[in-house]
């Protein structure tokens, strides 16, 4: 069975559960003890399959003198997306202005946020610079660029362009197969966690309250939400790929990783699931799927960026009794899409880190209104996640398409 179809029932019964159970706190607690390990599991792979499939894809690339185009292209669709959703998400709330919410956190200390912010920028060069690159892997817990940096270093020495690097380089396709092949099946059985993943997300919800009362708050997000997904990114994507695909087959194709990340809240771990539905579902080469999402969970963070833009202009609206005005707006949107291109530091964190930050870089005084993300934090970053999701598998399809070597799947042969 499709894995779009296993992946949705599981959250019919998520939801179920919630429905049934949702009022116990036992219930909530236990869904909240499962869930926070069993989120550690993509990890598990995703961080062996980036080193090992942007290696052996790197070299690949460089082979046939691709690299330039798939960094380019990479690059250029990360910051387009990046701008127009933030963008959208600021005309969204100037025509749907709403403050927002006070949620169960509301009131709550502020100086567990003192960890985010400026500072944490500094893990960008401690993390990459290390004089043991082992280490660097070993202890790498969800930042991803230390990894695709030894991953570079060691794809572009073993570009197989003489017979002595030739085997070096076998063993490193290799064994990126066999990550594949095991992210593969961990879509497979992907359903068995988003069962559990969305009762934790759906109960968390509902002990929150805040969703069933700020109806004018979620009008505004879900119409930023809705219109990025089903307007901007489609024509974005159908742009770069000059309409030679079709953007909503190609969307719903990607609904199995979408799902988990917006169950999860967290990239790492749709990640096994977006690698293996680019190749499978999106006709995405091997060596295009192992460079280029990686390279998304680091840069191509526009989701991300949007729900904060959304969520930082309506706790000013919150703070000040008034409407921001349109200069406020789209500052606050240019700061979220700047500062969206380090929320890899925070996995699972992105909307958080981007509107505190962002709201220090700004010199806003929200008097502590910060701390009431806290409590829609399992929607706005699980929705965040969810369109950078469908941001990277959109961005490695048409840079497949880009570079020639797009192959589209007939849906018998989609997971």
């Amino acid at each position: 069975m499709k894995t779009w179809i296993t992946y949705l029932a599981a959250a019919a019964m998520g939801l179920s559960a919630t429905l049934l159970f949702g009022e116990t706190v036992a219930f909530q607690q236990a869904m909240y003890i499962i869930s926070t390990p069993l989120v550690q599991f993509g990890g598990l792979i995703f961080i062996p399959l980036v080193f090992f499939g942007f290696a052996a894809g790197t070299a690949s690339l460089r082979k046939d003198g691709m690299g330039g185009t798939l960094v380019g292209t990479t690059i250029l669709w990360s910051l387009i997306t990046t701008a127009f959703l933030a963008a959208i998400g600021a005309v969204v709330f100037k025509l749907l202005p709403s403050a927002f919410p006070a949620t169960s956190t509301a009131g709550a200390n502020a100086s567990m946020m003192s960890g985010i912010g400026i500072g944490s920028f500094s893990r960008i060069i401690s993390g990459v610079f290390q004089q043991n690159p082992f280490y660097t892997l070993a202890v790498s817990d969800g930042f991803l660029l230390p990894v695709i940096f030894i991953a570079a270093i060691f794809g572009y020495a073993i570009k197989p362009n003489v017979e002595v690097i030739r085997p070096a380089y076998v063993v490193m396709n290799s064994f990126s197969e066999v990550m594949f092949r095991l992210a593969h099946i961990f879509t497979r059985i992907g359903y068995l966690f988003i069962a559990i993943f969305s009762a934790s997300w759906f109960a968390m919800l509902w002990k929150d309250g805040t969703v069933f009362v700020a109806i004018p708050f979620m009008i505004t997000f879900l119409t930023s939400v809705a219109v990025v997904i089903l307007v901007i990114l489609p024509l974005l994507y159908a742009f770069f790929t000059k309409f030679k695909r079709n953007p909503y087959r190609d969307l719903y194709r990607l609904l199995s990783p979408a799902l988990a990340g917006l169950f999860s809240g967290n990239l790492l771990f749709a990640g096994p699931s977006l690698v293996a539905s680019a190749r499978h579902n999106l006709g995405a080469q091997k060596r295009v799927a192992g460079t280029a999402v990686p390279l998304y969970t680091l840069i191509g963070r526009g989701g991300s960026a949007l729900i904060a833009t959304v969520s930082v202009c309506a706790l000013l609206q919150a703070a000040m009794g008034t409407a921001p005005q349109w200069s406020v707006v789209f500052a606050v949107a240019a700061m979220c899409a700047a500062v969206s291109f380090g929320s890899s530091l925070n996995i699972g964190y992105e909307v958080l880190f981007i509107s505190v930050v962002a709201v220090r870089f700004l010199d806003l005084n929200l008097y502590g209104a910060e701390m009431t993300l806290l409590g829609l934090l399992p929607l706005l970053n699980g929705a965040g996640v969810l369109i950078d999701v469908l941001v990277g598998g959109l961005g490695a399809s048409a840079s497949c398409e880009i570079m020639g070597t797009a192959a589209p799947s007939p849906y018998k042969d989609i997971i």
